[in-house]
């Protein structure tokens, strides 16, 4: 199951895990060729979901490659084929016939399509090349991992079907006032059905008009609630109906109330301000790469949490939507966003570039948007902010999350460096956000000190509260020295202390995320090498042993 809970009771729903057939296609040649057609008979057989480079045959291979699955339907009618994830440009063809292209390897897509009973044959391009216009960009520092990574669903549904569910509030004490809109998609012709919405204990039914397309219908709802926090995270269910009978479709989600605000020193939840403690975690594991299984979903959670932390920033991508139910569930705050790393203006004035990232941007909002966990949509990382082109990007993409979602809107900024080559007020892309979260290895890449960053940040916006969202220090597990030397595992605890130490101790810093959470892969093609091509700055390993890092960080926040 890709979410925690059902999203329909109401569907017949078959989840496409297990073995396709699998071939790469270096030369690109299989467009020309018609895999589409005629899938060709020498082929592998691979999981589904998982990226290929977990795979050793495949570990450092980057293009495209295709996979071929054959599914049953026992009867005819409207079916949803919804693409969890594929990394990161996908072309779909279902019996031959091109249905579908999606560039994003992090968020959803869907193929809706009238099919008869019996065998129909899926076949999937996959292709995570990076190029010139490509997001993430060459040199990305993680594991360029290409394939179907997340869940594909085959879903049996009527023709007209309950396509998504928004809710929106306003907050007043214990009242919520709710409006809930209902998307239908009518496959069928024009009729009057009904259309309802259940949350908590309130239920609304009214009669509608669902003409072929989409159709909108919105309740209003005036609720009292327990307001979800870190300490209480309540959730209510979301259950929204279109049609009757053996016409009816369901859709569920899952919603919690709860208010986010910014002042000049502090990000409030529910009005009271939240100290932000966290790390950053990639969707990474030596087995799974970021096709990862609930266990261990789980088991970084609860390292987390036992550490004495309480947020997550997603390093660069969007989760799976089952890592949000989790820290829905549990009260940790998220901090989500795109994978524009280290862009400047040329690259975002190449060709389709903005538009691509226009497009995730709002994706990612669009899927995760009821999630009470998620703190604030984060636009960029470390891009060349100086850049008055990158302003303008950072500008239009600022719009557009307000205009989608109320959370407050961020970026990561990179722009310290001791000797006054950087410097934060040189960062035209601030301006545009509701607190700073920034990037800074004094003591590590350069020489420095935090309290110096801390101050520096402070001279340029007095304004705007700061998380530090990268600081840290490379440790190879294992690694123990008497003098704590660069890359032991001392050196990254007394680190990592003496850092959280002088953010703890400063009222405008709200909080921190430590880069990062597990040891991850990284590309062997990237300019930083790196022992045992790793990020090592994990404060557990790559199997999630913890490093003396951890255990410091659990004395600091939970003595």
């Amino acid at each position: 199951m890709h979410r925690l809970f059902n999203p329909s009771t109401t569907r017949r729903r078959r989840i496409l895990d297990g073995p396709w057939d699998f071939l790469t296609d270096p030369e690109d040649d299989g467009r020309d060729a018609g895999y589409y057609e005629t899938f060709p008979d020498e082929t592998d057989r691979f999981d589904v979901p998982a990226p290929w480079n977990v795979d050793p045959d495949y570990y450092e291979y980057e293009g495209p490659a295709w996979y071929r699955r054959r599914f049953e339907l026992p009867q005819s009618g409207t079916t949803r084929i919804a693409f969890e994830g594929v990394c990161h440009d996908a072309t779909v063809w279902l019996d031959g016939e091109h249905v579908a292209d999606h560039y994003c390897g992090h968020t959803p897509f869907e193929v809706v399509a009238d099919l008869a009973a019996g065998e129909h044959e899926l076949v999937v391009r996959a292709d995570n090349t990076r190029d010139e216009r490509s997001i993430p960009k060459p040199g990305a520092d993680w594991r360029p991992y290409g394939g179907i990574t997340r869940e594909v669903v085959v879903e049996s549904v009527p023709a007209a079907f309950v396509d998504d569910v928004a809710v929106d509030y306003e907050l007043d004490g214990d009242r919520a006032d709710a409006t809930v809109t209902v998307a239908i998609r009518n496959e069928g012709e024009s009729r009057e059905t009904d259309v309802s919405v259940a949350i908590g204990d309130r239920t609304s039914t009214r009669a509608h008009t669902v003409d072929p397309g989409r159709t909108e219908v919105e309740f209003e709802f005036d609720l009292s609630v327990d307001r979800w926090s870190p300490a209480d995270p309540t959730l209510y269910d979301v259950v929204a109906e279109v049609g009757e009978g053996d016409r009816r479709d369901e859709r569920r989600e899952k919603v919690g109330f709860r208010s986010v605000a910014v002042t000049d020193t502090a990000i409030l939840v529910n009005g009271e301000p939240v100290e932000i403690m966290g790390v950053n975690r990639h969707e990474d594991h030596p087995e799974w790469g970021h096709a990862q299984p609930l266990r261990l979903q789980e088991l970084d959670l609860g390292l987390i949490e036992d550490a004495g932390m309480n947020a997550i920033r997603t390093a660069h991508y969007p989760n799976h939507p089952r890592f949000l139910d989790l820290c829905d569930r549990r009260g940790i705050l998220v901090l989500e966003e795109i994978p524009l790393w280290q862009f400047d203006t040329e690259r975002f004035e190449r060709e389709s570039v903005l538009d691509r990232a226009k497009t995730m941007l709002a994706e990612m909002i669009e899927r995760d948007r009821t999630h009470p966990s998620v703190l604030a949509w984060s636009l960029t990382n470390e891009c060349e902010n100086q850049e008055q082109g990158v302003a303008d990007v950072t500008a239009k993409l600022a719009a557009l999350a307000r205009e989608r979602d109320d959370r407050p809107v961020t970026l990561a900024s990179n722009r310290y460096h001791p000797n006054g080559q950087k410097r934060w007020g040189d960062d035209r892309c601030l301006p545009h956000v509701d607190f700073i979260c920034a990037n800074a290895y004094p003591g590590w890449y350069e020489p420095g000190d935090y309290a110096n960053v801390v101050a520096t940040i402070r001279e340029d916006f007095p304004e705007k509260p700061i998380v530090f969202t990268e600081f840290g220090a490379g440790a190879v597990y294992g690694e123990h020295t008497r003098e704590a030397q660069k890359w032991s595992e001392e050196y990254q605890a007394s680190f990592l202390v003496d850092a959280i130490e002088t953010f703890r101790e400063t009222d405008y810093v709200a909080g921190f995320t430590i880069w990062q959470f597990c040891d991850t892969r990284t590309d062997s093609r990237n300019f930083l090498k790196r022992p045992k091509v790793k990020n090592n700055k994990g404060i557990v390993d790559e199997y999630r042993r913890p490093k003396e890092g951890y255990h410091r960080v659990v004395d600091l926040l939970t003595d």
